[in-house]
């Protein structure tokens, strides 16, 4: 069996050759992952050789707009979608703010919207105000005691007057991969658009949009090993239903129909490198292949989960004798690498400093989550949650020296 190559991962970053990443146990991934060195390497050239503006007819600004497409044809082929579904935005949070605008066009007083108790505010936010302006209903589907949703609790929330679900792939607290798949194939013949928030779900298991088939899926480039930007794919039937929101010129283009503010230009470009990121770590594990880039990013990305899995079951086993509660489920069964975790001992900040001073780093708070752990019993949502979240560069020996960290703390009351 195939494992991860993690020693020619850790190559692939040139923030291990630098001191603090170097002796740093980074497991703050869910809040911005290290950049992988072809996306650096993209991104310099652009700042350094053609940091003009693009597609003029000279050679320096017809250089620029050809590595900016060559950025969004590879972001596209990365997720085997056509370039005109595509929107690349400053980030996730100015994308859904766009979207949830731009379903003003279904959206209308007496009608309403579905977010779920998981989410970010991000997403939260941007669906509660598009309510509030036009007089629509928001409703909440609610969690369990664990903290997941269920789809008996989706069921009595919809009715003919549901326009919109948004939902997140997988949280960025609880961890567990929603039933995204069985929404859709139960609300979509009544005409329900199905939004997916997949900020927490992509740093770990590469979208499959085609096989997924949303009206609209969003996620963050910063968190996966790219540039800072919103990725925000709309399908085109639904698209056609929205509310542009670009230029009136720009309308009879599908790529820049929800382009409100187009973002850093040798970011675009940059995202050619993440293209080649996951097709060089393709071939350096299973060889030469001539299947398209998206195929090969699906396989590539099953074995960086397998890793992380792995590395996240080890951090269970260690922690599990120890008066620790977890959010979520306690084992990998049905969840991604991400921990968020309470002591009855000490305060979340008390860990996250512990962690620190052995060169780890973990974050606590409520990570834009707040609404989350108020419903679960967390009245104080500054101190939070300690969350413990892995990126497939993360290594055995990083996730033992928080086991350790976490044991002798505990065990030395």
């Amino acid at each position: 069996m195939i494992k991860l190559d993690v020693d020619y991962v850790r190559s692939c970053f040139p923030a291990f050759t630098q001191p603090l990443p170097s002796k740093t146990a980074l497991f703050e991934n869910a809040g911005g992952s290290y950049v992988a060195g072809a996306v650096l390497d993209r991104y310099f050239h652009f700042y350094t050789a053609n940091k003009v503006q693009p597609y003029g007819a000279s050679e320096i600004c017809h250089a620029a707009g050809e590595q900016m497409d060559a950025g969004r044809q590879a972001m596209a082929d990365l997720l085997g979608i056509s370039t005109q579904s595509l929107t690349l935005g400053p980030s996730t949070t100015q994308n859904f703010n766009t979207l949830a605008v731009a379903c003003g066009a279904i959206v209308d007083r007496g009608s309403a919207v579905i977010v779920t108790d998981q989410d970010h505010e991000a997403n939260i936010g941007a669906w509660e105000r598009l309510c509030q302006r036009l007089g629509a209903n928001l409703r909440t589907w609610p969690i369990n005691n664990q903290g997941e949703l269920c789809l008996e609790d989706l069921e009595p929330l919809i009715d003919e007057s549901v326009k919109v679900i948004c939902m997140t792939h997988s949280s960025n607290i609880v961890g567990t991969i929603n039933p995204v798949e069985k929404v859709i194939e139960m609300v979509r013949p009544m005409g329900i658009g199905i939004i997916v928030d997949g900020v927490s779900f992509a740093p770990h298991q590469w979208p499959a949009i085609p096989d997924l088939k949303p009206d609209a899926y969003c996620f963050s480039t910063y968190k996966t090993y790219a540039t800072h930007l919103g990725v925000m794919y709309v399908a085109p039937e639904f698209a056609q239903r929205l509310d542009p929101q670009c230029h009136y010129f720009n309308i009879q283009y599908p790529e820049k129909r929800f382009d409100t503010a187009g973002p850093d230009h040798a970011s675009i470009a940059a995202l050619a490198g993440l293209g080649d990121y996951f097709a060089d770590s393709h071939q350096h594990h299973f060889g030469a292949n001539s299947a398209d880039l998206y195929s090969r990013t699906q396989e590539i990305s099953n074995l960086m989960h397998e890793h992380e899995t792995e590395l996240c079951q080890l951090l269970l086993d260690g922690i599990a004798d120890l008066p620790l509660s977890i959010l979520g489920r306690s084992t990998m069964q049905g969840r991604e690498a991400n921990i968020a975790l309470r002591s009855s001992q000490y305060s979340s900040s008390a860990l996250s400093e512990a962690l620190a001073k052995a060169d780890i780093a973990a974050g606590h708070g409520n990570f834009y989550a707040k609404r989350l752990l108020e419903k679960v019993g967390i009245e104080d949502s500054e101190d939070g949650v300690l969350r413990i979240s892995f990126s497939h560069y993360n290594t055995r020996g990083e996730t033992q020296r928080v086991v350790d960290v976490l044991q002798q703390l505990h065990r030395s009351e």
